[in-house]
Parts: structure tokens; sequence; C-alpha cells
């Protein structure tokens, strides 16, 4: 949906940019303006600068930049509009409902939304008093602190079948939109309403906003089943959701790396001994949704999931979805028996790091389960191993790495690297693969800067405006993003709107282009000199003439090298190169 551009204004005049950005990254007092280590690449020195005064950031070390709404969708990893209604949220900002969105839909998840906050406030409520001993007793037996519990809004649904029912009879909620919100179900024995939880501790699922949208519970004993989770409601899908995103979300981005796990004690006593990165998939093998969401968020995954047999089917099934999206796979090997809380608990923090540093990427995890699923001795052993690298194999699109692993593999095998590539070679028959880019750092040349010095002078000095337009096209730029901005200019000073950076911004569609002028505005290059900007209509101007004549030039020695018969095309050329050379004489 697109909002008006009153709806962007009073979002932002609501909204101070250093107190957003303050939110992820510390900042500090550096002349009219704040500075901090920018958190969208590693460095050691601030070079991530935020501007008070024109409410934009720029860091000068990796290039990104923009205002307000850019900041978000980079941090948070969404579009515009999620940005828009995130930053309405902070701003309390009331945004008009979508008008693709029916209203009933939007109030009933609203709605389901406030029973489950009343619901998970009933759970907590019960683990703390006299009637939740056990299940409090429980979580302190297992290492869970107070201030966890507290944290992760821990709780305990009674035993019996119509505490819940209860509860919400007395507020004339109906059951039947506590069975709809997944907080009561038909007994089949019976056929009343009965609590959906029962004797169960509780863990709220919270989604990416920090709104609880479902709940896990877990019984006491050996009882099984063990976990129960929500059904699926209007707003919970168990495979679009990760348990522990949104405490997790802050260190996630810091250390750029998630872990995942499978449990929720495992997260929350992970989260207990620091490793707060952590998340659980609420089930076994990842959905292509939460492997989305983790892209979102990370460009490492390290999978910590646990070490019986089904815990490494699991893990086998999600790293081939995990590798897809492009992100970096490391896989922990836990002792037999045991799961990440058992580990921490057992041996502490330290060894827990140990095992993340030495956590194998994903063909060497993948080869060494296989090698306990199959035979590596025998010769069906053999090729049903490399049958199911095979995948992973053609997945690799550098050369080098390629030949690496199969060494690798041929060395554990005792296979023949040549036979391996051949065999590979016909796997992949008929499939396409792109090559690896590497992204060229071309120097600046002089007609680049002074298309940027007359971007910023006419962004500070609107008088220069019809003044550039008037010697220069928007064509004399050449490069892409100063002629889109330089567009944008242009339509606001036809219609004699205020050229106005904030405005600009959110009319660039390229996050490209945003970076870019964020860059020119917070650089020295920025001036309104009025030599300076003369200089800068010279030097493109000139530019523009030196490639001109070096296209004629080009085109003169080829028909004086080929010896062709003197043409009045050639005439023209030679007549037009030679008043070029001398409108240059004259820039100089």
């Amino acid at each position: 949906m697109r909002y008006s551009q009153d709806i962007l204004d009073e979002i932002r005049n609501r909204l101070d940019i250093v107190e957003v950005i303050s939110e992820y990254v510390p900042l500090k007092q550096s002349g009219k303006g704040h500075k901090g280590l920018c958190p969208f690449h590693q460095e050691k020195t601030p070079s991530f600068m935020v501007d008070s005064e024109r409410q934009i950031f720029h860091c000068f070390g990796c290039g990104e930049g923009g205002n307000i709404f850019s900041f978000i969708m980079k941090i948070e990893k969404v579009n515009f509009p999620e940005a828009i209604k995130i930053l309405a949220e902070k701003a309390g900002v009331q945004l008009p409902a979508d008008k693709n969105q029916d209203d009933k839909v939007y109030r009933e998840r609203d709605f389901i939304l406030r029973l489950n906050d009343i619901t998970a406030n009933y759970y907590q409520r019960n683990l703390f008093q006299e009637q939740g001993k056990n299940a409090f007793q429980y979580l302190a037996k297992r290492h869970f602190k107070k201030e966890t519990i507290q944290k992760y809004h821990l709780g305990y649904a009674l035993s019996g079948y119509e505490h819940i029912i209860s509860l919400f009879a007395q507020k004339k909620v109906q059951a039947s939109d506590l069975i709809k919100a997944g907080l009561a179900v038909k007994s089949k024995k019976t056929g009343n309403v009965i609590d959906y939880f029962r004797n169960r501790i509780i863990f709220p699922i919270m989604n990416l906003q920090g709104r609880i949208v479902a709940f896990g519970g877990r019984v006491l004993d050996d009882q099984l089943p063990k976990y129960i989770n929500s059904p699926e409601t209007p707003v919970y899908s168990k495979g679009k959701h990760l348990y522990g995103l949104f405490q997790a979300k802050k260190s996630i981005r810091q250390k750029n790396q998630i872990i995942i796990m499978e449990g929720y004690t495992d997260v929350l006593m992970a989260h207990q001994y620091g490793f707060e990165n952590a998340v659980a998939s609420l089930g076994t093998a990842l959905t292509t949704q939460q492997i989305d969401l983790i892209k979102r968020y990370a460009d490492e995954v390290i999978i910590a999931f646990d070490s019986d047999t089904a815990g490494k089917n699991a893990t086998l099934r999600s790293l081939n979805l995990v590798k897809k999206v492009g992100v970096k796979i490391r896989i922990i090997s836990l002792p037999a028996e045991s799961d990440p809380a058992d580990v921490l608990l057992k041996k502490g923090e330290k060894y827990f790091s140990t095992l993340i540093k030495k956590a194998l990427p994903l063909i060497d995890y993948k080869l060494e389960v296989l090698m306990q699923q199959y035979n590596p001795e025998t010769s069906e052993g053999k090729v049903a191993i490399v049958r199911e690298l095979f995948q992973d194999l053609n997945g690799i699109n550098s050369h080098l790495e390629l030949l690496t692993e199969v060494k690798k593999i041929a060395e554990k095998l005792g296979l023949e690297e040549d036979s391996m590539l051949k065999d590979l070679s016909r796997f992949r028959k008929g499939n396409k693969t792109l090559p690896n880019i590497s992204a060229k750092n071309i120097a600046e040349e002089t007609h680049v800067n002074a298309e940027k010095i007359l971007i910023g002078n006419i962004l500070q000095n609107r008088e220069n405006i019809k003044k550039i337009f008037s010697e220069l096209d928007i064509e004399y730029f050449t490069v892409r993003e100063h002629r889109e901005i330089l567009s944008v200019i242009q339509e606001f000073y036809k219609r004699g709107e205020k050229i106005d950076i904030q405005k600009i911004m959110d009319k660039l569609g390229n996050q490209k282009e945003i970076n870019l002028l964020s860059q020119i505005m917070m650089k020295d290059v920025v001036s309104s000199d009025e030599e300076s900007f003369k200089r800068s209509i010279n030097a493109i101007k000139k530019y523009r003439l030196q490639e001109e004549i070096k296209k004629l030039d080009s085109k003169i020695k080829k028909v004086q090298k080929e010896k062709k018969e003197i043409t009045p095309e050639f005439l023209q050329d030679l007549r037009r190169s030679q008043e070029l050379y001398k409108e240059l004489e004259k820039q100089k």
C-alpha cells in the first residue's frame, strides 16, 4: 500500500533519527552530528555518521546511507511499507487500513492477539502462586533463573479443563472465539469446550514485533506428548515463526550470526549463558519461510540440533534449504545423547563457545553423518555417500572450492578425484550455474566528483537549479544514480515544490541512489561556493567534449587506416572534431 506524503511527514516530525538509530547503535556526539560503529559492516573505527539537522545517516566505510525509513529497511530487513508500519508504531501515528485487507480479518487478528496477551499474563501469574509451585520448582531444578522466566514470560497452565474458559467467560468472550484463537478445543470424548493447555509449563511464542501469537506447552513428567504447540490460527503458522527471535534480534545483528536449536529450553538456557543469538525452529526441519526469515538477519547460521538420530536427520533435511539462500552454514557436533541445554549445564559457556568455533561446514558435517549411516568400507556404501553429496557439490559455483571439497571427500572415502569429477559432470548435465561476480573498486574521476558537487550545491541553493539545467542536460551526467536524483529534483522544481532531501529520498526507488545522496550531503563535496559551482559545470562539459572527440577521432582514424575514399560525411566529422578541439581549449 502506498502511503501519502502527509503520513511520511507526520512520522518524521514525531521521531528523531538520532533517537531511533540509538536503539540499534550506540552513538556519541561528534561536532554537530553523532558518530558510531556501523551496524552494516564490521569496523573498529567509527565511520557511521548521523546528522540530526538533516535527519539523515551515512557510513563512510561501507557507503550505506539514507533517512529514517532507509535505516529501518536496512536494519530490520523489511520493505518500505513495513518500515513505515514499524516507525508509525514508534511514533504513535495511526495508519489508514490497507485497502486490500478485509477489515473484518484485521479486527479478528487484533482480537486474538489481545486474547493471547491476557492469557499469557494469566499463565505467568499461575506460575508464581501456590498452585504453580510444582511447575516453578521444575524450572528451578533445571537451573532456569527467575529473571529468565520473567523475561520470556514463562507461565503455567493449571490442571483441570475450564480455567481459561472461566477466565474469559467473565469477560464475555465466546467459547467459539477461544477455539479460533487456539486457547480452547472441543473434547472428542464429551463434546464440551475445554482448555487447550492443561497442567503444562507455558512458553509464549512472539512475532517480530513482540506480540504473542501462540504458546508451547511442556508436561512436568514423562507423559507423552512431551510438548504441544498452539494449533494454526489467523495469527500463527508454525512454519513462519522462530521461537526467541524477537528477543534475539539485537544479538543476531551484532554478531551477524544466528544459532538454530530445536527446543524452547535449549534457547532459554543458551540466552541465560550469554548466547543470545539463539532461536528455535518450533519443530525438527526448518521450513522455507523460516530460512527466509533467518537470511534477513544474519549471513551465518550455526545449527545446534540434538545429537540423536532424529535430530541429525532433521538437520540434513534443513541443510539444502539453508544453502539455497546463500548463507554460510556450520553445524555443531554435540556429544552423544545430549542437547544444547545439557551441554551448557554440564560443560559451561567456554566449552559451548569452543563447539561453535569448531562447528563443521555443511559438507563436512553431512559427510560425517553419512559415514555413520553407510559403510564407507564397501563400494556400495561409498557410492551411496557420494550420490547424496552430489546435490551439495552441485550447488558450489567456485571451481576452486569444488576441487577442495572433492579432494576432501575423495581422501576420506579412498576414491579417485577424477572419477568423482567425471560423475559429478554427468550429474550436472543440463543444469545451469552462475559465475562469481566480484565488484571492482573504481577510482572516482574528476567529472564524477563534479556531478556530486553540483547535486549537493542545488540542494543547498535552489537558485542554482535553473543555472544547471540551462547549461547541462541530465544526460551529461555519467553516473546513472546521479541522473535519477536530478530527475527527481527537476520534477519537484517544475512543480514549484520545495526541494527537500527527505522527500527526494522518499521518491527515489533504489537504495543505491539513497545511499549515494546521503553520502553527497554528508561529505565535504557539498559546497555553495560560486567558483566551485562554475568549475564543476566546466568539468562535466570538458569530459563530455573529450568523450565526443575520442569517438570522432576513432572514426576518422579508422577511415584513414583503411584508406577509404573521402566522403562528405568524413569531412563533416573532421570539421566537427576541429571545432570540438577549439571548444575544449576554451575550457582550459
